[in-house]
């Protein structure tokens, strides 16, 4: 993915990012739908060879036990993930 802003660490640009995902979606006592998120942005560059460094040290991780209170963004992409995984569902007919 690519990154807004690369990050510059001692004179090299890490313009996307790896990502270490897991969403553990579940249903409230009132059966509205909910989800705790971990996630982890690592800071990664493509070196000449086409290889990835990573820039393990700078890593962003957002941790949420509920998606109570998240803002709009979270909210956002955690709809587009879960329409996505519902096509996927169809579609494999589960």
């Amino acid at each position: 993915m690519k990154a807004t802003n690369p990050i510059e660490i001692n004179g090299k640009s890490f313009d996307r990012y790896s990502l270490n995902l897991a969403i553990n979606g579940k249903y409230n006592a009132d059966g509205t739908p909910d989800a705790s998120i971990a996630a982890r942005f690592i800071p990664t560059r493509l070196v000449e060879n086409g290889e990835p460094e990573q820039a393990q040290e700078q890593s962003v991780n957002i941790a949420l036990g509920s998606l109570s209170g998240s803002d709009e963004p979270t909210l956002t992409a955690v709809a587009e993930i879960s329409a996505a995984l519902q096509k996927f569902i169809l579609s494999k007919g589960l």
